[in-house]
């Protein structure tokens, strides 16, 4: 009989209620599984029964060579529940045992005692003989239980592989929430670009970057995003930023700059003003600091206006002409401006903090 024929009558049985207790789980189960995998279940030199740990008696201890077992085979009677045998997990761990399996009869469940995490997460497999088919249930107990997969070490590499594939997924699904905690909350340009696309795909036209900033800084519903935000959106046919920002606001920003208090309309008058006033003092200043300006995806600064936001002919609007004839895009998230501010301290050989002071909104810090 192939071990697929084997399971399928145990499932039968199981299903029969035909196994009443632990007795009948190892004689009627256990062994028949055992010998189909090649295990001689009546050698004591390779299937020791309740072999002494200590002073515990473990079910089965499989041995592939003289020495130390390869597997410890814990037995319970049917429909005991499988959160594993914290005695069980000691005594492999302490022995070398690189395989532990608890087993009920319906449920076979295979862990690696040496690994990192609870018990849980040690345990590589969980097969249930009923919610299988039989093939696909014989496939799982040859991979990590057939004698020959076992003495050549296959069965152990196997196990270790599918337990570090469930910790990366398990690692994973823990991470992305904190990534997206991190993104929102230090807005990166493409997230921005990305949104701002994605919006003008809804309603035709473009939001500013520090529009999108303060929803993810404050991360409202969608639906009250329209009830909290009542500036307008910038449409294509708005003037310049610089034009509309020389009226006093309540987005003005105080900064310090060379020991001078100052103050700006908004954030990008700021920007502005720091370098055309370093770029006053050097005229190698604007071709240095472009060098080092551009994002992965903008180059905010250029001397040919189209370059500013390479491919997007749509974003022209949002460019302003600066000092000595380069132009600035406009349309910059305040992260993004306080990177360039310090970008430009490095190319002016200052200091930003103490020879520059300025806390943009929203920007992370």
């Amino acid at each position: 009989m192939s071990l697929a024929s084997t399971i399928e009558s145990i499932a039968g049985l199981i299903r029969a209620n035909s196994y009443r207790n632990e007795t009948d789980v190892r004689e009627a189960i256990v062994n028949r599984v055992l010998q189909e995998l090649g295990w001689q279940v009546y050698d004591p030199a390779a299937v020791r029964r309740e072999f002494a740990v200590d002073k515990r008696r473990v079910d089965y201890a499989l041995f592939t060579s003289p020495g130390s077992p390869s597997v410890f085979i814990e037995v319970k009677a049917p429909n005991i529940g499988d959160d594993g045998d914290r005695q069980l997990f000691e005594y492999a761990f302490h022995q070398g045992v690189p395989f532990a399996i608890l087993v009920n009869g319906r449920d076979w469940s295979f862990y690696l005692p040496a690994e990192q995490g609870s018990y849980l997460e040690r345990r590589v497999q969980k097969l249930d003989l009923l919610e299988r088919e039989a093939k696909d249930a014989a496939a799982v107990l040859e991979r990590y239980l057939r004698v020959d997969r076992v003495k050549s070490g296959e069965a152990h590499s196997d196990a270790r592989a599918d337990y570090q594939s469930a910790a990366r997924i398990r690692d994973a699904k823990g991470a992305i929430p904190k990534a997206w905690d991190e993104l929102v909350s230090e807005p990166d340009e493409l997230l921005i670009e990305l949104i701002a696309e994605k919006v003008v795909s809804l309603i035709g036209f473009r939001p500013t970057d520090e529009q999108i900033e303060v929803f993810l800084s404050a991360r409202p519903k969608p639906s009250e995003f329209v009830k909290t935000n009542q500036e307008p959106l910038i449409s294509r046919k708005t003037q310049p930023i610089r034009e509309a920002s020389q009226q006093p606001t309540s987005r003005s920003i105080a900064f310090r700059f060379r020991g001078q208090n100052l103050n700006q309309p908004d954030a990008i008058s700021a920007l502005i003003f720091i370098l055309e006033k370093l770029a006053d003092s050097d005229s190698d200043f604007m071709e240095e600091f472009a060098k080092r300006a551009p994002g992965r995806r903008r180059n905010h600064i250029s001397r040919v206006r189209a370059d500013v936001y390479p491919n997007k002919p749509d974003l022209e609007i949002y460019t302003i002409k600066v000092a000595n004839g380069w132009w600035l895009g406009t349309n910059i998230a305040n992260r993004e401006k306080e990177r360039l501010v310090r970008i430009a301290c490095e190319v002016a050989k200052l200091q930003f903090g103490r020879d520059i002071e300025i806390a943009f909104p929203n920007s992370g810090d």
